[in-house]
């Protein structure tokens, strides 16, 4: 083995159950070409100093005893990030004892590092994984790929986590086969895509840190940045927002996971009809329609928890010992565990699995391209400043035509200005960085404003109709609830409609930050 290598590996999730009828999967059989699947014991201790500065560095620091056949240490370094499929340099030395020696590293570029990050600090031991890894090379299509199955535990002291999983390395080849191989594997196994290492579940052990609601920080775009960079980047946010999310759903640890899941899918939904024009149909087209599916699967559970959350404890304070706003609960609480099945349903329906393996490779690598036109690949080539102003502009205009009638609009007109509305936050959102800072905060601040109000109406609106399935359980007592909420959602949405006519004025009338 040579000292120095370049990883590169797609990691996906698997339900202990299936990993026997992966095993088995026909493609599997046809592409291992006779080679049997090797199974080894993997310990490795992970070390780092005591408040992880190696990590923060991207540096991994490991000892591995493979087996009987000896230890090795590695040291691995990020090199550069492909979202779903991380590639970093790995430098890994053949050792007798498990005892860490630093010093056995030869290769420059990784004595380098370590007289840089890790001279007189002190390294220690943090957490460890405990499992069996079966391994076999397999030939898919143009490539050479590793196959590995790792079954086991990640433990730090005397806290530890399952690990599940299945890792795809690129020996050879090109990046594309990991994900095709995978994407049609998914058809006989259940498989999700992975974005989390065992070096990140072994260190939110020893912090301990727990999963909880993850809000994305803002896509970093430079004007010479091109436009397929940025639109990877964009669609890579996304991907991350739905990821790692998705705990909060399945667990039901925190609602505002279920809203920023579906605030992820909701900007790839923008991100996709923005970018429309430059990316050829085919899987864009399927993209946005899973995405559609997938988002519906969890529009329920978002409705009862704002219902719950936000809605019914407003009318439990002004009607405290009303016995139908009691029942109204009790039912609506019904309503949501039917909802968070649902949601949990969709979690495990193969649409989901292929959406995410899809936004993987789309952010990932130029898979957008497969069937683009020269002018399409010229766009994309292109800096996104280009790009952004006749988007921004397209989309500034769907908002404002609707601007010197707006207080006389139906509630259907109202929800499509919503979406026009959110449309253009979001573009303003992802192409704001290659603007002055000041202008986009503005004219973002007026956007917001008028989204807000949008969403109280839109709010109002979907609470009526969440109220009227409830209908057949409730008593008298209870739809006497019904109607004041209803009476209070009416008066409430009066009350905002007198506000969105000046806040689209204000909108309007402030200068644009693109021009």
């Amino acid at each position: 083995m040579a000292e120095k290598q370049i990883e590169i590996e797609l990691k996906l999730r698997i339900d202990p159950k299936h990993v026997a009828r992966l095993k088995n999967a026909p493609v599997l059989r046809e592409v291992k070409e006779g080679r049997r699947l090797v199974t080894t014991h993997l310990v490795s201790i992970y070390h780092d100093t005591p408040k992880l500065s190696l990590a923060e560095k991207g540096l991994a620091v490991r000892l591995r005893k493979k087996g009987t056949n000896g230890w090795e240490q590695t040291i691995k370094a990020t090199n550069g990030l492909r979202e779903a499929l991380p590639e970093r340099n790995e430098w890994t030395v053949e050792l007798e004892e498990g005892v860490l020696d630093l010093d056995r590293f030869t290769d420059k570029d990784v004595k380098k590092l370590l007289k840089k990050f890790v001279k007189k600090k002190k390294i220690d031991r943090i957490f460890e994984s405990d499992l069996k890894r079966g391994a076999v090379d397999l030939t898919y299509r143009d490539a050479v790929i590793e196959l590995a199955i790792d079954q086991g535990v990640v433990r730090s002291g005397e806290k530890e986590v399952p690990i599940s999983e299945v890792e795809f390395e690129l020996k050879e080849g090109h990046p594309a086969a990991l994900f095709d191989l995978a994407l049609e594997l998914q058809r006989t196994v259940p498989l999700l895509l992975s974005m989390r290492s065992k070096a990140s579940r072994g260190r939110d052990l020893y912090l301990g840190n727990g999963p909880g609601a993850y809000r994305a920080a803002a896509v970093q775009l430079t004007p010479d940045m091109s436009a397929e960079t940025a639109f990877r980047a964009v669609i890579a946010q996304g991907l991350r927002m739905i990821l790692s999310n998705e705990v909060c759903v399945r667990q039901d640890l925190d609602i505002e996971g279920c809203h920023q899941m579906r605030v992820g899918m909701r900007r790839l939904r923008v991100a996709l009809n923005l970018f429309k024009k430059n990316l050829p149909a085919g899987e864009a087209v399927l993209l946005r329609r899973l995405l559609k599916l997938c988002s519906k699967g969890l529009d329920g559970l978002r409705d009862w928890d704002v219902f719950l959350t936000e809605t019914l404890p407003m009318i439990e304070e002004r009607f405290p010992d009303h016995a139908g706003v009691a029942e109204l609960r009790k039912a609506a609480e019904k309503q949501r565990e039917a909802a968070l099945a649902n949601a949990r349903h969709m979690l495990d329906q193969p649409e989901y699995g292929q959406l995410l393996l899809l936004l993987g490779a789309w952010a990932s690598y130029s898979r957008w391209a497969s069937g683009a036109t020269a002018a399409q690949m010229k766009a994309m080539a292109a800096p996104v400043s280009e790009m952004a102003e006749p988007l921004l502009e397209q989309a500034y205009k769907r908002v404002t035509k609707r601007g010197d009638h707006v207080a006389g609009l139906t509630t259907p007109q109202l929800h499509a200005l919503r979406l026009d509305v959110k449309q253009m936050r979001y573009g303003t959102e992802f192409f704001g960085a290659i603007y002055g800072s000041k202008k986009v905060k503005k004219f973002r601040s007026k956007l917001t404003t008028m989204q807000e109000i949008l969403g109280q109406l839109q709010d109002a609106a979907v609470a009526e109709a969440r109220l009227m399935a409830l209908a057949p359980q409730l008593s008298k007592d209870g739809m006497i609830a019904v109607g004041l909420i209803s009476g209070w959602f009416g008066a409430r949405a009066d009350h905002r409609l007198e506000g969105i006519e000046d806040a689209m004025h204000d909108f309007i009338d402030q200068k644009v930050f693109w021009k």
